[in-house]
């Protein structure tokens, strides 16, 4: 979802709307990149829009909320009402939770490198297993490779869940 163009044209609207030069703006790496992206030719980090959303004396949310709405083709109350709901649905199925699951105070949590674990597929090969299911049984239920299913039915159910 390349937003060059939106971000280019809320990036003109705004320092039109607020009569601010070039010049006004930070140090000239600020203009440079700021010019490039006015004019549509360079993409942009979420890291890089927050500061600047900042320089702009303009909320980041807000600046990204006035490019998805320009890219969907309608208003900026549309785009945060569609947002807000997501945001509800994530809380509503225990997202939020997990979110903070990810942080250790400021900090992203540590894991192991390579695909998580899927919980499920750990579920289902556990819950056959305790049903006196062989490793071949499990496989062939379930669908899922016998190298997957032996890794699950080796894992430890209660303790920190091995990684894929």
């Amino acid at each position: 979802m390349p937003l060059k163009t939106e971000i280019a044209a809320t990036l003109r609207a705004i320092r039109q709307q607020r009569e601010l030069s070039y010049d006004n703006l930070g140090d000239a790496a600020f203009r440079t990149t700021l010019s490039l992206l006015e004019r549509g030719k360079s993409g942009v980090s979420i890291g890089k829009l927050t500061e600047l959303a900042q320089g702009l004396d303009f909320d980041p949310i807000a600046f990204l909320t006035l490019c998805i709405a320009l890219q969907r083709g309608e208003r900026f109350d549309e785009t945060l009402a569609s947002a807000q709901k997501e945001l509800q649905r994530f809380a509503a199925a225990g997202g939020i939770e997990l979110l903070h699951q990810q942080m250790d105070g400021k900090k992203l949590t540590k894991r192991s490198p390579g695909q998580p674990l899927r919980i499920q597929n750990l579920q289902a090969v556990q819950a056959l297993k305790a049903q006196g299911k062989t490793q071949a049984e499990a496989t062939r239920e379930l669908g899922l490779s016998h190298s997957t299913v032996q890794r699950y039915w080796h894992a430890e159910p209660h303790t920190h869940l091995p990684r894929r």
